[in-house]
């Protein structure tokens, strides 16, 4: 079975890594986890560098995640991140297993 597996990256603006981390928990989480096709979606800080976050999504398919990209929950997303994130990139996966 294929899974597309999104990953995506950010860098948080200095001094603003607790409360993205907790906007994250408490309404980004919840939002992608009440989206149809997304079978896992897993969050987290760096080690390294606590100012890095990642958020991985899988999802059933492409078409799943292509409509959820024409979404509220899509939008309200990019809004959640963008008001905290200073750059960042996405990759996505096709996975087998």
């Amino acid at each position: 079975m294929t899974v597309l597996l999104e990953r995506s990256d950010f860098t948080i603006r200095e001094g603003a890594e607790a409360d993205f981390s907790a906007a994250m928990v408490e309404r980004g989480l919840p939002i992608l986890r009440a989206v149809p096709g997304a079978s896992l979606v897993q969050f987290g800080r760096g080690v390294e560098r606590p100012s890095a976050f990642m958020l991985l999504v899988a999802w059933e398919s492409m078409d799943a995640h292509k409509t959820y990209n024409t979404t509220q929950a899509c939008q309200d997303i990019r809004a959640l991140i963008g008001g905290f994130a200073t750059g960042g990139a996405m990759e996505h996966f096709e996975m087998e297993g």
